[in-house]
């Protein structure tokens, strides 16, 4: 069969199966953003990739050039037209050239096959029309339209389209299309523009009862599926109306055979699993951490030159279990308060400032909530031990407390083995809402359709808490107290040897439980230091990536370890305190500081000044060009 023949049977195929993507009516109003669509009024983010399916004449194409006409700021647009020309066809340029004229002067139109190229390129607004014309031509240049030779199957009629009998290609052409279509993916998932790309919805058309048929069928439906995987919202249109769906489904990457990130009621949470397993971290997948590592190395500079952001990078990667690593949608902070007994010995601060300082979390006014408001993370505060009532703030904020204030840690317990167990269960249920989609919790936390938080921060919140913080650290690693006791909020020498004194006779009572994180939590530590334990168990378990605070998150980390063994797999450490416990910590659990600045605040403020650095480990794994991209002449 010709070349020719081949273009002139996928092009009948696709008019045939109602697939074609020139299905260019301009519906009009009824698509205009701000009366009807889906999207109306959502915030575009940078590099936002947006899938739009439907059948003939479905309005999708439409749709999707009103979509690109509403952004404040498209940048430069590009409109990529992926048929090729049928010059003895009539009807067929007339269609082009009606669509020409609809669109914007401003636009610059590719009349091209190459998308790949477009999107890697681009760093505008692209739209992409369409993905099954696109399709049919790799299919002709592949000759996959030789059903003797190259497509084979059940005969006509042998099967129903439904029973999923699939067409299988001759091997070579397989290769060739697979190729083709692992390219674009590619390219979809690493492009810096904003993308629309118009498909059509296969499963809704007629089959023909042929071989070919079948092909088309199922590697429409597959390309489609893998593009849906990778965008951030999928629209479907239907009789000149859209509706937007719901949720991403994982697809299994390239390289690596295993699933993409995977989504649980609307939120990813990286490698992720419907169900956390108490006691067991999510696995980290490392194939696809071998795949980053390998696509980091491959870019457009000496391997390593680019630092601790590839490490990160390549960690993110790993976690979400997808390459490139995606920014975080909802870095979600959760600052939990307590008092303790020793406060007014070791602490340069009386206790009734964490009353004080829950009020003022709640209002918007701290530390935290000014580096929130830059970073867009959300911040809630919760009290697990404040020695004070706090009724007239919000049910939400008391509701998990256990205890007011602790014992004396060097004389007395802490809390008794029921509240440290009480303070972890809320840890977990804490760590819990922040991945809701439903509920009081998602009602509090989030805008309607606002995803789940992939990324959390747990800050802390209350007077004398480096003091349990050095106790706690020095009875796990084993260090004396002159070696991680620090000054904490500004004690003078003398509170300085106070405090130490009082940390020594704390890890002599604590050594015996070192070993039991329940007991350590009731013999020296508190409701909040179980708290964070809690929740960041609960966060590893889950497989949502943390990012490590101050020396007394940290504290709470080691014990969080004790709970479920490997789950500082899932945490950076965000930066390195002044405290000397600090480094004592972050090296028993393996932990690098992303940033060191200094801080000594606590709240999640170490954390979040470390946020910038991430982003911009994803930026280079997105924006870069690969080394074997470069044109060396």
């Amino acid at each position: 069969m010709s070349r020719n023949a081949r273009r002139g049977s996928g092009s009948k195929l696709v008019e045939d199966c109602g697939w074609a993507g020139r299905d260019h009516v301009h519906i009009g109003a009824p698509f205009r953003l701000d009366f009807t669509s889906p999207l109306a009024g959502r915030e575009v983010v940078s590099m936002e990739k947006v899938l739009v399916l439907g059948g003939a004449r479905s309005g999708k194409s439409t749709f999707a050039e009103n979509w690109v006409r509403s952004l404040a700021e498209p940048g430069v647009v590009t409109y990529v037209a992926t048929s090729r020309p049928a010059p003895d066809d009539a009807e067929w340029a007339e269609r082009i050239r009606r669509h020409r004229e609809r669109r914007p002067a401003s636009w610059q139109t590719r009349e091209t096959t190459d998308v790949a190229a477009v999107l890697r390129a681009a760093t505008g607004t692209v739209i992409v029309d369409c993905l099954t014309l696109w399709l049919t031509t790799v299919l002709d240049d592949a000759g996959a339209w030789d059903d003797d030779d190259a497509v084979a199957g059940p005969a006509a009629g042998a099967a129903d389209a439904d029973a999923g009998a699939a067409a299988a290609l001759d091997p070579a052409v397989e290769v060739a299309v697979d190729a083709a279509v692992a390219e674009l993916v590619d390219a979809w998932r690493s492009s810096s523009a904003t993308i629309v790309a118009v498909s059509n919805e296969v499963g809704w058309s007629v089959v023909p009862a042929t071989p070919s048929g079948r092909l088309f069928r199922d590697l429409l439906g597959t390309l489609n599926q893998r593009f849906a995987a990778e965008a951030d919202r999928a629209v479907l249109c239907v009789a000149g109306r859209a509706l937007e769906l719901p949720g991403r489904t994982p697809w299994p990457d390239a390289a690596s055979g295993h699933a993409a990130a995977t989504v649980v009621d609307g939120g990813q949470t990286g490698a992720g699993r419907a169900e956390a397993t108490p006691g067991t971290p999510a696995p980290i997948d490392r194939d696809v951490e071998r795949h980053a590592r390998e696509k980091v190395d491959g870019l457009a500079k000496p391997p390593g030159s680019l630092g601790r952001l590839e490490e990160i990078g390549i960690w993110l990667a790993a976690r979400q279990g997808t390459y490139p690593p995606r920014t975080p949608s909802r870095i979600g902070v959760t600052v939990i308060g307590g008092d303790h007994g020793v406060a007014t010995q070791a602490s340069a601060y009386p206790p009734a400032v964490t009353g004080a300082m829950v009020r003022t979390v709640h209002a918007g006014r701290a530390g935290i909530s000014a580096l929130a408001a830059a970073h867009g993370a959300t911040v809630r505060v919760r009290d697990l031990g404040v020695d004070a009532e706090l009724e007239d703030l919000p049910a939400e904020i008391t509701e998990h407390k256990v205890c007011r204030g602790t014992g004396r840690i060097d004389s007395e317990d802490a809390l008794t083995i029921d509240q440290a167990r009480a303070a972890i269960a809320a840890g977990r249920a804490l760590a819990a809402e922040e991945l809701a989609t439903d509920g009081r919790a998602a009602e509090e936390l989030r805008a309607p359709g606002r995803p789940a938080a992939d990324l959390l921060v747990v800050g802390d919140l209350g007077i004398g808490n480096t003091t349990v913080a050095a106790t706690l650290i020095g009875a796990i690693t084993g260090l004396d107290a002159r070696k991680v006791t620090g000054r904490g909020t500004g004690v003078d020498d003398a509170g300085l040897a106070r405090k130490t004194a009082i940390v020594a006779a704390a890890i002599e009572r604590a050594t015996a439980v070192r070993d039991d994180p329940e007991a350590l939590l009731a013999t020296v530590g508190g409701a909040d230091f179980g708290a964070m334990a809690g929740f960041l168990a609960a966060a590893a378990e889950h497989g949502v990536p943390v990012l490590l605070d101050g020396v007394v998150v940290t504290a709470a980390a080691l014990v969080a370890e004790l709970i479920t063994p490997g789950a500082a797999a899932w945490w950076l450490a965000g930066h390195r305190s002044v405290e000397p416990a600090h480094d004592a910590a972050l090296d028993r659990l393996g932990l690098e500081p992303i940033v060191d600045l200094r801080m000594r605040l606590g709240e999640g403020t170490g954390a979040l000044a470390a946020l910038p650095t991430v982003r911009s480990a994803v930026a280079i794994c997105t924006g870069m060009a690969a080394l074997n991209d470069l044109d060396l002449g």
